[in-house]
């Protein structure tokens, strides 16, 4: 059974527990807390060495998980078992005993909780995920729309005594990024920084928040569609002032230029925002942004600065050229296009 993140936290709350559930998704601070909260709820800290038991995903075998499931929980009603990561279910290939596993879940006992947590996003396919949806509940926690990250931040600052106006709170989103995890810890800085005072300005923001990854990519492909060579570069040195990989940096990179170019054949052929974000599975805040962004280019160029990110890709693998310099000419490159 799927079930949205706010379901379970009221089954939490409720202490209505399930033997079995699939945590997975993008929103990694949210399914954090629903972890914990869960963990809290099941296992008393003077028991948690007896009755709570994670598991890598990486090394565990089908026996292993088996046997976790097995043993009886110590002067509790259930026992909490985690495994983490579990390859099979992110698609990764892997000598795992799929089958046992999947075999066995319809005999797990009342007495245990077990949880498939997952990183990121998984493979729907497989016939592991298909039975523990049947058999259990399925739980993906997506990045929140702006709505809801705005109403949690203005939430948030309220318990504190802070305030923050309409076009700062954007400001704040534009640059902290959609992920609650970093903006919290954003947060956090702000409302040091500010001290008694009550509202938080975009100075206070500009000053303070160090800005997402995915924000100076949106910077640097702005001043790329501008034709600013010195600029892109800037944002450039930034994310790898900020600790970013050069790798990281190029996939982002191409990432962006893509999704840019869907944006802009989609919304050619009469989609809406909306309707682009479910067609090719991307947040909505990184949808309206792409649309802006593809003013500045034709379909044309689009497909050639995609052609140079791959050029630029196979030349550092082969090691014909250095990554960062191979980086810094994609970017000429693309200025240029």
């Amino acid at each position: 059974m799927k079930k949205g993140y706010r379901e379970i936290f009221n089954d939490i709350k409720k202490k209505q527990f399930d033997r079995l559930y699939l945590f997975y998704g993008e929103e990694e601070y949210v399914k954090e807390q629903a972890m914990l909260q869960l963990t809290q709820a099941i296992v008393t800290r003077d028991m948690a060495a007896l009755n709570h038991q994670v598991l890598d995903g990486d090394s565990v075998t089908a026996d292993d998980i088996i046997y976790a499931c097995e043993t009886l929980p110590f002067m509790a009603e259930k026992r909490l078992v985690v495994v983490k990561d579990l390859p099979v279910l992110m698609g990764t290939r892997t000598s795992f005993d799929e089958d046992r596993l999947k075999a066995y879940l319809s005999r797990l006992p009342d007495t245990t909780c077990l949880v498939f947590y997952c990183m990121g996003k998984i493979n729907k396919r497989k016939s592991l995920y298909n039975a523990i949806q049947k058999l259990g509940q399925v739980v993906e926690f997506q990045l929140l729309k702006q709505n809801e990250i705005a109403k949690w931040i203005v939430s948030n600052l309220k318990r504190r005594n802070k305030k923050i106006s309409s076009a700062a709170l954007q400001h704040f989103i534009d640059v902290a990024g959609n992920r609650l995890e970093k903006i919290y810890k954003e947060l956090n800085k702000l409302v040091d920084y500010i001290g008694d005072n009550v509202y938080i300005t975009e100075e206070d923001i500009d000053t303070v928040v160090t800005p997402s990854a995915e924000y100076t990519i949106f910077q640097l492909i702005e001043t790329v569609g501008t034709r600013n060579v010195g600029q892109a570069m800037y944002f450039l040195d930034r994310l790898l002032s900020e600790g970013e990989n050069i790798f990281s940096i190029l996939v982002m990179i191409s990432r962006h230029i893509s999704t840019i170019f869907q944006c802009k054949c989609l919304s050619e052929k009469g989609l809406t925002a909306d309707a682009i974000s479910r067609a090719i599975d991307v947040h909505p805040y990184t949808i309206k942004k792409c649309l802006q962004q593809s003013r500045y280019f034709t379909a044309s160029n689009l497909k050639t600065a995609m052609e140079e990110c791959l050029k630029t890709d196979y030349g550092i693998k082969s090691g014909r050229i250095q990554a960062r310099i191979g980086v810094e000419m994609l970017i000429m490159k693309m200025c240029n296009i």
